[in-house]
């Protein structure tokens, strides 16, 4: 008798640290199957008979009665009620991970769990449900961290993904209703503590983690990425030397404030955003940045250049359009057959900040993007290379993107003053200065030794012509692997956007009846214009302001230096109305 008591009194404190306030969730596991639900504690009066399997909540504090703890509960078939706490755990109502009741289970903490004694061997799975491939089983007594919870209300289930102590992370169904509970909570729940790591510089980064966090269950984890750890523990990340793109570390930004040392360790009990920059290995010169550019097209498509006299102002060395080919020839006219080239995805040829600027109706270059650099022009602060790409249906990338080499940043168009779809392409010099970026003079990209596409020389023949283009020369082959990208948008790409078409026979001096509106030789872009839309104005001030306070690596961050703050805000005031019509 005395046994009995004792037994009673450590499940009375058992269950009163783990499933007393309000809201707390317990589960009825298969010894208990069919356990009597009463009016009050004591009472005669039976309200019904739970099912093993089924959860519910405890309604408020336990009550002693007639050498018995009784729980107020209620549970996922609508039944509320006294239930006595039996003898024993596994034929008693257990505690369970989450909040509320099926199927409006949530996961707002970590919960520690165990398989329970009725689960000799618990599926861990690659997804929430049956349907998904099974990783492992655990036996009964293994031990984890449950994070994220998903209700299967077709099947009844409740399904938790779980990092297991030996770092296994899957998926793992609570209990079946009708066959009982699997998965108890055996602690108090923790909050999560969310690390979302950015990068800058490189498309991706491995990184070291230690301890290894809820959401990967490894010790290397490839940035970018959002890591779940346990709040209040101690947290170290190391950063590589060199990214795999042969970029060099800078610095970690945490809350905004650089950190220069690959390792950090964090102590925190609130969510953080990371930012991890990293700086493109720089060409040595003008000359080796013209030599590795890459072919701004997918990997094995052909396109080829062309050029007319009033190309670039009356200087057709200084720009070139392309047009994709179905083959090539070695000789004049260089091609044999043209394709269609509408919503061909448009590649950034080397790594640098991307700007889109958008026309409207038959005006110069239409929808275009520059994207400028990190390389100086010779005896200069603050003047870098940059290419510029022209007629695009839509862009890829939202103003201010950090692309590598290979980044898709738009869909080929004809819009602008453009008489059918081609890419129009050019090098030039641009020059930040506070708020603006001023593009300034071409650099010659046809013809020109240094220049080259993926390795192969940019030429055209002003002895070779060919009808609706003007002069031709050898087309150019893509390398760049081409990454997964949207589907097609609207609007769709049209064929032929301008008034007139590619016409039959050029004129020796020129082309009259191609579209020859071109930006001017100097243009000021304003960093503060931060959507892109040629005007500063509130939407890009609210934009701001959205993202005041935060490490962050878009348009935003006028001034570049990978967070929000004071300084941007005030380029947008000063800026204010600059760019807008009257």
């Amino acid at each position: 008798m005395k046994r009995w008591v004792l037994t009673v009194a450590i499940w009375s404190i058992f269950v009163g640290a783990l499933a007393q306030a309000v809201g707390e969730r317990v589960g009825i596991p298969t010894a208990g199957t069919n356990r009597p639900l009463y009016a009050a504690p004591c009472s005669p009066t039976l309200v019904g008979s739970l099912p093993a399997g089924i959860d519910g909540i405890v309604q408020g504090t336990s009550q002693s009665c007639g050498g018995q703890v009784w729980l107020p509960t209620r549970w996922a078939n609508g039944l509320h009620g006294w239930l006595a706490v039996g003898n024993a755990g596994n034929d008693a109502p257990v505690p369970l991970a989450g909040q509320g009741v099926f199927p409006n289970v949530q996961a707002p903490l970590a919960y520690p769990v165990q398989v329970g004694p009725n689960a000799s061997a618990l599926n861990v799975r690659t997804g929430p449900g049956t349907e998904y491939s099974i990783l492992t089983s655990k036996p009964a007594g293994s031990t984890g961290w449950a994070f994220e919870v998903f209700n299967n209300t077709a099947t009844n289930t409740v399904w938790w993904r779980i990092r297991w102590d030996d770092g296994t992370v899957g998926w793992s169904a609570e209990g079946v209703r009708g066959a009982g509970i699997y998965l108890t909570r055996v602690g108090a729940p923790r909050l999560k503590q969310t690390l979302i790591v950015q990068v800058v510089g490189a498309l991706s980064v491995p990184l070291r983690i230690n301890p290894a966090d809820l959401h990967h269950g490894t010790a290397e984890v490839n940035a970018p990425t959002t890591l779940i750890h346990l709040a209040g523990q101690s947290v170290t990340i190391s950063a590589p030397d060199v990214a795999p793109n042969g970029a060099t570390f800078s610095s970690w930004i945490v809350n905004g404030t650089p950190y220069r040392q690959r390792t950090l360790t964090l102590r925190t009990l609130s969510s953080l955003r990371l930012v991890l920059l990293y700086s493109p290995s720089i060409p040595a010169s003008e000359a080796e940045f013209l030599r590795n550019l890459v072919a701004p097209w997918a990997r094995g498509q052909v396109w080829l250049p062309s050029t007319y006299d009033s190309h670039a102002n009356n200087n057709p060395l200084y720009a070139v359009d392309f047009n994709r080919v179905s083959s090539a020839r070695a000789t004049c006219p260089f091609q044999n057959g043209f394709l269609q080239d509408c919503n061909e995805p448009i590649l950034a040829s080397h790594w640098g900040r991307a700007f889109t600027r958008a026309q409207s109706g038959c005006t110069s270059y239409g929808n275009y993007v520059v994207v400028v650099s990190n390389v100086r022009q010779r005896n200069t602060t603050n003047t870098y290379l940059a290419t510029l790409y022209a007629h695009l249906n839509y862009f890829l990338v939202p103003n201010g993107t950090i692309v590598e080499a290979g980044t898709p940043i738009g869909r080929l168009g004809s819009t602008g003053n453009s008489t059918g779809p081609h890419l129009h392409y050019e090098v030039r010099y641009a020059t930040v200065s506070g708020s603006t970026l001023t593009l300034g003079a071409r650099v010659q990209v046809l013809n020109n030794p240094q220049v080259r596409l993926s390795g192969q020389p940019l030429q055209v023949d002003f002895n070779c012509r060919v009808s609706g283009l003007g002069y031709v020369g050898p087309a150019i082959v893509g390398t760049a692997p081409l990454h997964s990208l949207p589907l097609n948008i609207e609007p769709p790409c049209a064929p032929y956007s301008c008034a007139g078409a590619l016409h039959a026979e050029p004129t020796p001096s020129s082309e009259a009846s191609r579209c020859t509106g071109e930006l001017p030789e100097t243009l000021v872009l304003y960093l503060s214009d931060v959507d892109g839309d040629g005007c500063v104005n509130q939407a890009d001030l609210l934009r701001v302001l959205f993202h005041f306070g935060q490490t962050h690596t878009g348009a935003e961050d006028i001034t570049w230096d990978g967070v929000v703050d004071t300084s941007d805000l005030m380029l947008v005031l000063l800026d204010f109305a600059q760019g807008c019509s009257e």
